[in-house]
């Protein structure tokens, strides 16, 4: 009785994980596999998933590092660290045409009940019109121009973090939209020093800008930060359907440091976006990783060429030998062993 007592204690025991940089700064939003590609859970602003579910062995992945396979029972106190991709754009020099194009490969999971059930990868071509303040996007289906019109959105969070980081200056249009972001979402924003700014609501830490590597990278958990706004606007009715949902938000989005501050799109790198809540049929994950591949200026008939010529090379969905090519041409992760085991079982391919 006592050995199985023992045994119990010990399965019922949560193995505590952190996944940190080479400079010991807990990684967000890290996505945490079994061997098979099962999801487990993911880590949160330091870096920590509290409990990897009794797996011996995990896959860690994230949109800007190398993935791994862990044994977790080689682990010095649950440490894992992850070694950045070096990935990096070259800058544009030139710009005497209208339209900046910047060309994205995106990856989008889909998980019912921790299990994969869907897999998509394709190239968004996307021109942004610096006149007209436009993003365009050469899609093959509205969905897929959806999942990358993300760039347009991680460009705007971009500009307002890097405004908020400013504000050891003290402008007048800082002062304005943090007064906005404070009466539309309750968020505040702390600069803890030139490489770091702290985002926070009322109910605690939401989120993080820091500066390392000739990169800016922000991470924000959007679930909390609309769901408090909903609260305390008394948004009942949208609060308690996110809360019946089980809803959640985070997303983390990377851009260059080294090239002119203010020109969010030319800067844009990569982000990972993640949403969770509930259907009719069970509880749904999506993580969508995209990438910006090459970047550079045109006028509106390269704009319709390179969308016919984008059509003429690549289907809709890419197969995973035409992603492998493509992502180690471009330097960018290849897909974790875990995660290839787990597409393989899916009917589309």
């Amino acid at each position: 009785m006592a050995a199985v007592a023992l045994m119990t204690a010990v399965n019922v025991h949560a193995q505590r994980i952190q996944v940190v940089d080479n400079d010991g700064n807990g990684i967000p939003l890290v996505s945490v596999l079994t061997e098979d590609g099962t999801y487990i859970g993911t880590t949160g602003l330091d870096g920590v998933l509290a409990d990897v579910k009794g797996a011996a062995k995990v896959a860690v992945t994230h949109v800007a590092y190398k993935p791994q396979l862990i044994t977790i029972a080689s682990l010095q106190g649950g440490l894992i660290t992850m070694e950045d991709i070096g990935y990096d754009l070259e800058e544009i020099v030139v710009k005497p045409k209208p339209l900046i194009y910047v060309e994205v490969l995106y990856r989008v999971y889909v998980y019912r009940n921790d299990s994969l059930c869907y897999f998509l990868s394709g190239i968004m071509p996307n021109a942004y019109n610096i006149q007209k303040k436009k993003m365009e996007h050469g899609s093959y289906y509205q969905a897929h121009a959806e999942h990358c019109n993300k760039m347009g959105a991680a460009s705007t969070w971009f500009v307002r973090a890097e405004q908020f980081h400013a504000g050891i200056a003290g402008t007048n249009d800082l002062q304005g939209m943090e007064k906005s972001m404070k009466n539309k979402f309750f968020v505040t924003a702390t600069v803890d020093d030139s490489t770091h700014t702290t985002y926070s609501n009322p109910e605690g830490v939401i989120g993080q800008f820091t500066r390392a590597g000739g990169q800016w990278r922000m991470t924000l958990d959007a679930g909390k930060m609309q769901m408090y706004a909903n609260k305390a606007k008394g948004e009942t009715k949208m609060l308690k359907k996110r809360e019946e949902k089980g809803y959640e938000y985070q997303f983390t989005t990377i851009f260059d440091d080294d090239t002119d501050p203010g020109h969010a799109v030319e800067n844009y790198m990569m982000d990972l976006n993640h949403w969770e809540y509930n259907d009719k049929k069970s509880h749904v994950k999506f993580f969508i990783e995209s990438y910006a591949t090459d970047h550079y200026y045109m006028d509106e008939q390269e704009w319709k060429d390179k969308k016919k010529s984008m059509k003429e090379d690549y289907s809709p969905q890419m197969t995973l030998d035409q992603l492998d090519s493509y992502a180690n041409s471009h330097n960018i992760p290849a897909l974790s062993p875990s995660v290839r085991e787990a597409i393989g079982k899916l009917r589309q391919w």
